[in-house]
């Protein structure tokens, strides 16, 4: 699996003798970052914000186009009473390469709200924020890593927790990343990261390694969905746990209840139900001849996912496990209730990571490929 987050900074091994520290985490100040009412969160302003933006959307109708940056647009999350979206922004125009969280309105148009590390220390780092879920109570969880500019792998990386509605409260780490199961890939990210409850996260656990398919081929980044980890963020310091049968998990999404989970796992066209207490999974949809079953996402009886496109799971050598790697493909839109199926149409020909949003009435995605991603939003019947 391929992800602009982890082109950027996460973590992992590396073949080919290309060094990578991702084992030495250097002591830091915790970050305060100031939560800013409109766009833009330089560590210094030579335009006033008020030149330029629009409150309204910049196209109309279904489906539209939401951000134009030259820039990658990863990972949108909807907020719980669907008033914004939530996404990671790549700040091309910083020398340091920063990625910051944005908030748009649901129809697009100016920011409302941009997470950033101001700090002025922080200018000669490349600080990158993304994978955001927020909750009901106001909290946001997102993955934070912090690199020397430039560096092939960060020195810190780690699952953080911080308040929307008190912009004065410092960030809370909750997981320090790597970290170590018995058996298992070493854990050097996370993705898909969703709340069950308002004391509970879960996400898709990544390895990450660099590898070079030739002696002169470019550095390619390679992350790995180990398996899903669930962690409570209520209990300082208690370790994630690993739901049991999830081995090459590519996606995972919050159920109805705190108890329930859909998940898919890769060169699988299936959609798994997990009920966690029990531990007894259900198929709940097969994709079948489609393809590969990603990025699930559900809401009442309607569960969308990517399936098929430019994705393979096979076996890599060099690392010694199956790798999926996926750049993107159609999103398929299911009702649960009359087992019918589907495929959205869009200029765009393959999707990433869709938000489906609370009410299951709108639906948001990165466009898929090598160009850089924007976000595309969708209106559902």
């Amino acid at each position: 699996m391929r992800s602009g987050l982890a082109l950027a900074l996460l973590p992992g091994h590396v073949h080919d003798l290309v060094p990578v520290p991702w084992r030495r985490v250097l002591p830091r100040l915790t970050l305060v970052v100031a939560l800013l009412p409109v766009a833009g969160c330089e560590h210094t302003a030579p335009f006033s914000p008020e030149t330029y933006g629009s409150s309204q959307a910049f196209t109309i109708g279904s489906p539209r186009r939401l951000t134009y940056s030259a820039g990658q647009d990863l990972g949108p999350a909807w907020l719980p009473d669907e008033s914004g979206i939530v996404y990671s922004q790549q700040r091309i125009e910083r020398p340091d390469g920063d990625r910051c969280l944005a908030i748009l309105p649901p129809d697009g148009g100016q920011l409302i709200r941009t997470i950033c590390n101001t700090l002025p220390a922080a200018d000669d780092s490349t600080d990158v924020y993304a994978e955001p879920a927020a909750d009901s109570a106001g909290d946001l969880a997102y993955i934070e890593a912090s690199s020397v500019i430039g560096a092939q792998a960060p020195l810190m990386t780690r699952l953080v927790l911080r308040s929307l509605t008190d912009s004065a409260a410092p960030p809370r780490a909750i997981v320090a990343y790597p970290y170590f199961v018995t058996g298992a890939l070493p854990r050097d990210g996370a993705m898909q990261i969703r709340w069950l409850g308002s004391s509970t996260i879960v996400y898709v656990g990544l390895s990450i390694a660099r590898e070079r398919a030739c002696k002169t081929c470019a550095l390619d980044t390679v992350q790995t969905g180990v398996a899903i980890d669930r962690v409570d963020v209520r209990a300082p310091g208690a370790p994630p746990a690993v739901l049991s049968g999830t081995d090459y998990a590519t996606s995972v999404a919050a159920g109805p209840t705190p108890d329930i989970i859909y998940y898919t796992l890769g060169g699988d066209s299936r959609v798994f139900r997990r009920t966690i207490s029990s531990g007894a999974d259900i198929v709940v949809y097969d994709f079948g001849f489609s393809g590969i079953a990603r990025d699930v996402q559900v809401a009442g009886s309607r569960l969308v996912a990517v399936v098929g496109g430019r994705v393979g799971f096979v076996y890599d050598p060099l690392l010694g496990h199956p790798v999926q790697r996926d750049t993107g493909g159609p999103i398929h839109v299911v009702d649960l209730n009359a087992g019918t199926e589907a495929v959205l149409s869009a200029p765009v020909s393959s999707f990433r990571h869709p938000a489906l949003s609370p009410s299951g009435k709108r639906l948001v995605a990165e466009s898929g490929g090598t160009a850089p991603s924007d976000l595309w939003e969708f209106s559902l019947p």
